[in-house]
């Protein structure tokens, strides 16, 4: 998806495109197979008018076929353009010389192929969009289906033939093929509103179909698949829409692994990426990050059934104590609670579940109660009125229909009385055995086919609806001060790409940031009157212009404990730059106090070519790369997402304090996370890399003890040579 300089196409512009009330289909033919013979088909229920346009024929498949768009009494809403890419410009050119609210472009062989000359033909697509305002799909694209309007504008066949039932998820797919596969899910009881494909996007991509269905009052929630990011001024403009409009909007992102060919300069880099920063965008725009089509779907289904959790608290009645262990453990990976009953729920379970059984949540109602109806209604219902509880997870072992027509209308309607979900874990390996479709299908039920994605499913629920009561979106991290900007460019401009520490500390600094102080010399015979002033133990330093990381070259000496420690250090650390980075630039000594520190932290930044700067903070030291435990966030951040930042991080225990060894101030740390983050968005157009790594932490004291600051790499910026 290339990146796009205008604002998000408004939703009305993109009506006569996704909702026409004629459809005009140029290329038509009869003959089988072909796609606009296909798209004929899938027009089978459609509620609109349909033209036929085909200057060799005067009748297809029984229809009138019109020599050209002109012949027509009025312009269509929506053009079908089902011409080999040779033709396929020049009719788009005549829709929209003809008044056509929009054009789909079925037509592979453009942009896709890298050719200069087909590129060239997509553009021209592009410029006629500009110039006239009719909106284009495509090209390379399968089409559109708006279930309410029965009008399947695609070329796959099989569309009219597919169950429809009310739609409450909105579909976008850049794949087409991708999206039909889960438009065939209406079979087995997802209910679609509209399938939106994209193909090249030459003009209107899936970030505008995305836009146009969080509008969409029938869908209930949005389900995506990117291929690409996009652009994320527009991305984070649909995120603002999204939240306006209390919509869930749920990402698969396929193509997650790391392009980028080149080695990173800094820690950060190496463990921060394009899929990190897709990530932290999806979080800095509420978005619902979906881990596989499967889990799309079954995300936006539940979303789009599920009311506002009313409680954390999650029940688990079963009729297999195996089952019900399963959803203890997912629960528990993904910080679900499942806290037991109030008094009178428990008396309820106590009176109803056999003694072979567990009346304990997760609760193990054994297949005896199956034999009971009143008696499962009584715990489901007791489960689902009590407090505790904000949704109830019913395990299902066994396929049946007979059994899914009995208790599905039940929880149905004591989910929609208690303003709760029930979710339906569908265990059985027969996937779409008999009673499958009924429970999808259901307003008020959720149905998965797998225990953790069901946790993770209401994890995600309960999530997202505590970031829109918590509003934690309408801050954007501290200002910074322009007369430091100004200042800290003129510093990096006469810097090499690879910023020589000395200046990397000096640019922290400028910024607020707390940095070790240290003395700076170019030989030998000066370290010795410098360390008049200095305690040891010392830490010895030979910053040398272009080198990235001193201590795989043996520049970086700690725990030196006098005089000739120091000088012998110093002659050891010439030695080895002649040895083993011959021709390098002349270096400085840094001397400096050893700081202490109850933790080694990291602070760090990489430069994402689409969302900018990428942040991060965690475990530091020498072992960062090893355990890699960092936590990621697009910059610049406030206080509260600096604070979940560490949250997220495996070492959260041990910076709060554990079993008696002192903690660090996660207050004051979270607030050297904003101002590092300032200094990143600030310095984003200048800088590729930055490492703070490590910065020693005890209590509210905290101090950068080395510091990487990789440029961008322009004309302007100066060599090492």
């Amino acid at each position: 998806m290339p990146t796009i300089n205008r604002r998000l196409y408004a939703p009305e512009s993109l009506r006569r495109l996704l909702a026409p009330a004629s459809v005009a289909i140029v290329g038509a033919s009869a003959k089988p197979g072909a796609f606009s013979n296909r798209t004929l088909e899938n027009l089978a229920n459609y509620l609109g008018e349909i033209h036929l346009i085909n200057p060799r024929y005067t009748e297809v498949s029984g229809r009138p076929c019109h020599a050209s768009l002109r012949a027509l009494p009025s312009a269509p809403d929506c053009v079908i353009v089902a011409l080999p890419w040779q033709a396929a410009l020049d009719a788009v050119r005549e829709a929209a010389d003809a008044g056509a609210g929009g054009a789909i472009v079925y037509a592979s062989g453009f942009a896709e192929t890298g050719l200069a000359e087909r590129v060239a033909l997509q553009s021209a697509m592009s410029d006629i969009a500009r110039g006239s305002g009719m909106r284009i799909l495509g090209p390379n694209c399968l089409g559109i289906a708006n279930n309410k309007l029965g009008a399947g504008l695609l070329f796959q066949m099989g569309y009219a033939a597919l169950q429809h039932p009310p739609g409450r998820v909105g579909l976008v797919s850049q794949s087409g093929a991708l999206g039909y596969a889960l438009l065939q899910g209406a079979n087995h009881g997802m209910a679609y509103t509209h399938l939106l494909t994209a193909g090249n996007s030459c003009d209107v991509d899936t970030l505008d179909l995305a836009h146009y269905l969080v509008h969409d009052a029938d869908s209930r929630s949005v389900a995506c698949v990117l291929e690409a990011a996009g652009d994320a001024e527009r991305l984070l403009e649909l995120s603002d829409v999204a939240h306006a409009c209390a919509k869930p909007v749920i990402v698969y992102k396929t193509a997650v692994g790391e392009a980028a060919a080149t080695a990173a300069q800094s820690h950060t880099g190496s463990l921060a990426g394009s899929s990190q920063a897709f990530d932290a965008a999806m979080r800095r725009g509420g978005f619902i990050r979906a881990a596989s089509l499967a889990e799309l779907t079954e995300m936006a289904d539940f979303f789009a059934k599920a009311p506002p959790p009313q409680a954390p608290g999650v029940a688990v009645m079963a009729t297999s104590g195996g089952a019900a262990i399963m959803c203890a453990d997912a629960s528990a990976d993904h910080g679900i609670v499942l806290p037991q009953a109030h008094p009178e729920t428990q008396a309820v379970l106590d009176a109803n579940v056999p003694e072979f059984g567990s009346a304990r949540n997760p609760c193990d109602i054994t297949g005896q109660v199956l034999n009971n109806p009143e008696a499962f209604r009584a715990c489901a219902s007791s489960l689902l009125r009590d407090n505790h509880y904000g949704a109830l997870v019913l395990p299902q072992v066994t396929a049946g229909q007979a059994m899914a027509d009995l208790r599905c209308p039940l929880v149905s309607s004591l989910a929609s009385e208690a303003g709760k979900p029930v979710c339906i874990v569908w265990l059985s390996d027969w996937l779409e055995g008999p009673g499958a479709a009924t429970y999808a299908r259901d307003a008020h039920v959720g149905f998965f086919r797998d225990t953790d994605r069901c946790f993770r499913t209401l994890a995600a629920w309960q999530e997202w609806h505590l970031r829109r009561a918590g509003n934690p979106r309408s801050a954007r991290g501290e200002d910074v001060d322009a007369a430091v900007g100004a200042q800290a460019r003129a510093l990096l401009s006469e810097q090499p790409r690879v910023v020589t520490e000395q200046a990397a500390k000096r640019l922290a600094q400028m910024y607020g940031l707390p940095v070790v102080t240290e003395h700076a010399v170019s030989g030998v015979d000066q370290l010795m009157s410098a360390m008049a002033s200095m305690s040891f133990p010392l830490v010895l330093k030979y910053d040398v212009p272009g080198i990235a990381h001193k201590t795989e070259l043996g520049l970086v000496r700690v725990g030196l404990e006098n005089a000739q420690e120091v000088e012998v250090a110093a002659r050891q650390m010439l030695e080895s730059i002649q040895l083993r980075a011959p021709g390098s630039l002349a270096g400085q000594f840094l001397l400096q106090r050893q700081a202490q520190g109850d933790f080694e932290l990291v602070l760090g930044m990489k430069r994402d070519p689409v969302f900018g700067p990428l942040i991060m903070v965690g475990l530091g030291g020498e072992l960062v790369e090893i355990f890699g435990d960092v936590a990621t966030e697009l910059a610049p951040v406030d206080q509260y997402a600096a604070a979940n930042m560490l949250r997220r991080l495996k070492c959260h225990r041990l910076l709060q304090g554990y079993r008696g060894k002192a903690g660090v101030n996660l207050d004051a740390l979270a607030g050297l996370v904003v101002r590092f983050s300032a200094m990143c968005a600030d310095l984003a157009e200048e800088i590729e890399e930055i490492d703070l790594n490590p910065v020693m932490a005890r209590g509210s004291d905290f101090i950068a003890v080395d510091a990487l600051f990789v440029r961008r790499q322009t004309q302007e910026t100066p060599t090492q040579e």
